[in-house]
């Protein structure tokens, strides 16, 4: 298995591993006091990432991802944090409209899980797409900072 690819299985487990150690969203441990404004934070994160997106803004888009983020796409893809800012760059991927739906958050300690419905609009290599995607994409806390690790999505039929 290639790197990135056995890094991401390694990261997704380890969430589901921790969901299950620590019985789940609603353990009384599984967020800091003022856990509520921590995933609002997280929340607003995403938001900012998605009006980055279509701003084509790789500035704010590098700040959010971690350098060793991977992404396992719709398409079953793996892609890097250098391949997303290499595409939006390079205008090859374009969002026109971003919309999130069904937006959770969990805090575990210094990481969190955030699960929501994505409607996006644009062209990726020229090709329109447009449709709506479940999504999970963990952050990791790290000198303060909230960062983007790992995202996967599969399409809503």
């Amino acid at each position: 298995m290639p790197r990135p690819a056995a890094f991401a299985l390694r990261i997704v487990s380890a969430a589901a591993a921790a969901l299950l150690l620590l019985g789940g969203p609603r353990a009384s441990f599984s967020a800091p006091a003022g856990g509520a404004a921590v995933e609002d934070s997280v929340r607003a994160l995403e938001t900012m990432r998605g009006k980055a997106l279509m701003a084509a803004d790789t500035a704010t888009i590098g700040r959010l991802t971690a350098d060793e983020f991977v992404e396992i796409s719709r398409l079953g893809q793996l892609r890097t944090k250098a391949d997303n800012l290499r595409d939006i760059a390079s205008g090859a991927l374009k969002l026109t409209s971003v919309k999130y739906d069904s937006v959770s958050v969990r805090i575990y300690g210094d990481v969190a899980v955030l699960r929501a419905i994505a409607d996006n609009t644009g062209t990726f290599r020229g090709f329109p797409f447009s449709g709506r995607i479940w999504y999970t994409r963990i952050f990791v806390r790290r000198d303060g900072r909230w960062q983007a690790v790992a995202m996967q999505h599969t399409s809503i039929p």
